[in-house]
Formats: structure tokens, sequence, C-alpha cells
């Protein structure tokens, strides 16, 4: 991994144009996975989140969309599950720099794009995996806890950054009463982080700022 690290800030400092291009991509990633989230809101916390998002689900497209499918909770509850995704991967090349912090905290963004799915087709009480509903929470929790753990380790990261790390479950609960709903507010919240995160974030490993290579001599 250290070798695979290397070759991409040598690559990185080599190309500054292509890993803006790669950074603008995650970034639009990282915000395309929370507009996902907020926008499938009203699908599927109509009868459970604030008055607001009950008058959403009433009107188009929200409406028709969730006519066109018998459960719309399930369906596009389990949909969840692309948003934790987009998320996890638009910040993969920064939390593989923070150290064993940043890697458990990306294994637990996208461990949600599995767990989100499981948890929505396990509603029914007569489902094998009714004991999987409402799994999100305790996920959120520990993705909380995996950015301290992920702040510890990003040596060289700036304070401000570190400190954001830190603070992932305050925004995580802040993204829950805001929007009312888990884990749609979490991740909505959860993606302003990462978009944070893909632009502040240090290129190298060690946190060092990249050296300009020197121009080569004219004879």
């Amino acid at each position: 991994m250290a070798v695979a690290s290397s070759a991409q800030e040598r690559a990185s400092a080599s190309d500054p144009l292509a890993d803006g291009r790669a950074r603008a991509a995650r970034l639009g990633l990282a915000l395309g996975g929370g507009a996902w989230a907020l926008v499938s809101l009203p699908l599927v916390a109509a009868e459970w989140s604030w008055p607001w998002v009950a008058q959403l689900s009433r009107l188009e497209p929200w409406s028709a969309m969730r006519a066109s499918v018998a459960e719309p909770y399930v369906v596009f509850g389990a949909l969840a599950g692309v948003s934790f995704l987009a998320i996890g991967l638009a910040l993969l090349p920064e939390l593989l720099r923070a150290g064993w912090g940043g890697l458990v905290l990306l294994t637990a963004v996208l461990a949600g794009s599995v767990v989100s799915p499981l948890s929505y087709l396990g509603t029914a009480e007569s489902s094998p995996l009714h004991g999987l509903w409402g799994a999100e929470g305790p996920l959120l929790v520990l993705v909380g806890l995996a950015g301290v753990a992920a702040a510890v380790t990003a040596r060289g990261w700036p304070r401000a950054l570190r400190a954001l790390l830190a603070a992932t479950l305050l925004v995580l609960v802040a993204g829950t009463l805001a929007l009312g709903y888990y884990p749609h507010g979490p991740l909505v919240a959860l993606a302003l982080e990462a978009a944070v995160v893909v632009l502040a974030a240090p290129r190298r490993a060690d946190g060092a700022p990249e050296r300009a290579r020197p121009a080569a001599a004219v004879s």
C-alpha cells in the first residue's frame, strides 16, 4: 500500500492538472451522494420525518415516484446504499492516506452500502432480515467514532480538518436533527464533510506540502 501511495504522490506531483480533475470528480461524487439522500428523503420518510417532508411527498415528482412501486419505503430506502457508496468512494484516496484510523472510517462508510439495503429489506416482521431493520443507526455511530480515530492518525493534516474528522459524530447528529430522519439526514451532512476533506486533505501521506519539480535547464 505504501508503494502504491508513493506512486500516486509522484503522479500527482508530475501532473497537478490531472490531480485537480480527479479531486473535482470525487467532490462531485461526494455531493452527488448527499444530493441523492436529500432528494430521496420524501420518498422514504413521509411518515417518519418533519411535516415539510410529508408535504413534499405529496408533490410531483415524489408523489408519482412513490405511486410507481408497491413499497416505496423499502425500495427507495434501500437505495440509500448508493449514497454510502458514493461518499465512501469519494473519500477513498484521502482516507487511505490518513493511517489506520482513516481505513476504519472508510470501511465503516462503505459498509453502509450493504447494511442500509439489508436494513430496509428487513422491514417486514416476517422477513428473515428483520433483525437488521434500523441497523444504520449503530453503523452511523460507528462512523462517528471512527472519525475520531481518523483524526488521531491523520498526522500532518491541518488541525481544522482533523477537528472536523473528530467531530464526525456531531455532524451526523446535526444532519439527523435537521432532516428528522436517518440515514438520509446524516448522509447529507456526511457528504458535506466529505467534500471538505476532498478539497482540504494534503496530497501526501505525511501531510507535507508537495515540492515543485525543478524546471529543466535551458541550454
